[in-house]
């Protein structure tokens, strides 16, 4: 009875080990079969990137693009299509048609001394930004990748610490000016921060950021941290703290007593002048009349004498006849 029940047992295991192999064999048959792309995708490659870079270039700066490591020896074609916001040219080079270069801007193909093809930018202007679109068929294949390209300008750092008249308190002010993309500034402490971005003209940024500081704090050195793209590290600028220069102003009363006294001085000075004047001008009146002749009554001319001396003789006869009547008739 042993030998039967190790007969069955020998069969039943011979079954299981064929149907577990047989479904192994069918899972990784629709494993291989999942993985292997379709006639119909791999005839049509271009419906995607392949890949998406985003490339920041200082300017002034020379750069050189790959769409893909391979060499001549195996690409059809290359061509990059150049997008910005006002202007769209296309640069191509092609093993059996002649080149093509719409840009005429200075960005041109170029091929390395391995036999690999690049796009050349010359110094990095603001009309390079936009949208680099390359494309590369070789032999089995293709390759599209999308370049979107910008400008990095470095910010210009600077730093004050100012009084508040209005709110009694300190005011630490870092500013990273004409940066491209605007930076980012942060303080040892995070509290009572205010950030102010503006945009430029010539297409940077500049941040202000405002660090409020109580009166009643020891003042010292203040420290800002200022990041951006342009450099590998982050920048640490420290705001002198010039003694002397935010002086707390004085309390109202102390500028009531001092605008009264400068009233007062400014009245005293007045009145004093306004004496001053009077006096001299009475002074100035009475000089000028004792330098003023007097004038005479003119003398009488011969003439008039001679004309006068007749009427004097008959006045005279008149009274001595006036005289002798009055005599007359007192008898």
């Amino acid at each position: 009875m042993e030998w039967i029940v190790n007969l069955w047992t020998i069969i039943l295991l011979t079954f299981s080990n064929h149907f577990a192999g047989t479904n192994e064999t069918q899972s990784n048959s629709s494993l291989a079969f999942s993985v292997t792309p379709s006639s119909s995708a791999s005839t049509n490659p271009l419906d995607y990137f392949d890949e998406e870079k985003f490339i920041s270039i200082k300017l002034g700066e020379e750069i050189k693009l790959s769409c893909t490591n391979r060499t001549w020896s195996t690409i059809v074609f290359d061509t990059w299509e150049l997008k910005n916001t006002d202007k769209t040219c296309r640069i191509a080079n092609s093993n059996s048609d002649p080149a093509v270069n719409t840009c005429n801007d200075g960005r041109t193909i170029i091929n390395t001394n391995e036999g690999r093809s690049q796009l050349h930018i010359p110094p990095f202007k603001y009309t390079y930004e936009g949208i680099y679109t390359c494309e590369t068929a070789f032999q089995r294949g293709s390759h599209k990748i999308l370049f979107n390209v910008s400008a990095i300008v470095q910010p210009e750092i600077s730093g004050r610490i100012n009084y508040s008249t209005t709110d009694n308190h300190y005011v630490a002010v870092c500013e990273a000016s004409n940066g491209r993309p605007n930076a980012s500034i942060s303080w040892s402490s995070d509290e009572n921060v205010t950030d102010k971005i503006t945009y430029n003209w010539n297409r940077t940024f500049t941040v202000e950021s405002r660090l409020i500081i109580p009166y009643n704090t020891s003042m010292g050195n203040v420290t800002c941290i200022v990041s951006h793209p342009y450099w590998n590290e982050s920048q640490t600028y420290t705001i002198p703290y010039i003694r002397g220069t935010d002086q707390r102003p004085k309390k109202p009363i102390y500028w009531i007593v001092i605008l009264a006294c400068l009233f007062c001085v400014l009245l005293i000075i007045f009145v004093a002048s306004f004496v001053c004047i009077k006096k001299h001008l009475a002074d100035l009146r009475n000089c000028c009349k004792s330098t003023i002749p007097v004038a005479t009554a003119p003398a009488k001319t011969q003439q008039d004498v001679e004309e006068v001396e007749p009427y004097a003789s008959y006045v005279e006869r008149v009274n001595s006849i006036y005289n002798s009547s009055a005599e007359l008739c007192n008898v």
